[in-house]
């Protein structure tokens, strides 16, 4: 059991998955009405996105962040640029930036957590239909 603590890497469990997401420089207001960039998730976890965007954000950036998990629940979260990569994302040159929760009310991290945890799931019974296991 503790050989198994001791290979993993992440704190959080990742899920790959395109959603879109709102960001902004921080300015502390959970509102996103106008003056905001939009770009999509390459994975999610409680503690983090990895975000396809069209430009390069500076690392160390404080940003404000607002996640469409589905049509009613987009959770508010401030998050900090840690760095990215060039990349071609679909046949476009994407930036890929990888972004750190720095603070996630307890709703918010549930809701993530909830969205990770049933996607997961529901990739585990496609897989046994897929193979024909039960």
């Amino acid at each position: 059991m503790a050989e198994n603590k001791k290979n993993q890497k992440r704190r959080f469990v990742r899920l790959g998955v395109v959603l879109p997401v709102k960001y902004r420089k921080y300015t502390g207001n959970p509102i996103f009405i106008s003056h905001f960039n939009v770009g999509r998730t390459i994975d999610i976890s409680s503690g983090g996105i990895k975000l396809s965007v069209s430009k390069p954000l500076t690392v160390g950036m404080k940003l404000d962040i607002e996640i469409e998990l589905d049509d009613q629940t987009s959770p508010y979260i401030v998050g900090k640029v840690l760095g990215g990569e060039d990349k071609v994302v679909d046949g476009v040159a994407r930036r890929i930036e990888k972004i750190n929760f720095l603070e996630v009310d307890p709703d918010s991290q549930d809701m993530i957590m909830k969205f990770i945890f049933e996607n997961q799931r529901k990739q585990v019974r496609q897989e046994k239909k897929s193979t024909g296991s039960k």
